[in-house]
């Protein structure tokens, strides 16, 4: 009997270790941006112009699993004080960097509908894509890579002058 009870515990104590490893917890207060979100600030990002941004998108899971191609979204938007807010809070920093999606979504407010105004593109099967006529500007490009209950996103910051072509690598391994 003492060794069955000394059995059963040990096992518990394995299986409950095992499980501590797997589960994070995930803090689903919202974090509040202090820099409140303009408009005006970020009018000229729909304008027209002669620049571009053409890239690569690969995602590294936790798990080891590299992915990249045409699933995968890739959102450019202007930089202004509360994108570079929200931005920094996520990726820990301003000018680049990814996160699993296994590690939570933050929420935030406020969540302004502008913020979430942006020029979305898709990736080719090799994990390339561009965006064209853009204005010169300060952007931040954001890559989806979401599948099976894991990947997650990459951030890159991203000045353009005018009649500039710009080519960036997004990957996280």
């Amino acid at each position: 009997m003492k060794y069955k009870l000394l059995l059963i515990t040990i096992g518990l104590f394995f299986f409950n270790c095992s499980d501590n490893d797997k589960q994070k917890i995930k803090n689903d207060t919202p974090i509040t941006i202090v820099n409140e979100f303009d408009y005006k600030e970020v009018s000229w990002f729909k304008t027209k112009g002669n620049s571009k941004i053409k890239g690569v998108a690969k995602f590294k899971s936790k798990n080891g699993d590299i992915r990249f191609g045409e699933e995968f979204r890739i959102e450019l938007m202007p930089n202004c004080r509360y994108t570079e807010e929200r931005l920094n809070k996520i990726y820990n920093n301003k000018n680049s960097g990814y996160v699993h999606i296994e590690d939570g979504i933050p929420k935030f407010i406020p969540d302004p509908e502008g913020y979430h105004d942006t020029i979305k593109t898709m990736c080719n099967k090799d994990g390339e894509f561009e965006f064209n006529n853009l204005p010169s500007g300060d952007y931040y490009i954001i890559a989806f890579m979401l599948w099976e209950k894991t990947g997650g996103g990459i951030m890159q910051h991203v000045i353009l002058s005018d009649n500039e072509s710009k080519v960036i690598e997004m990957v996280n391994f």
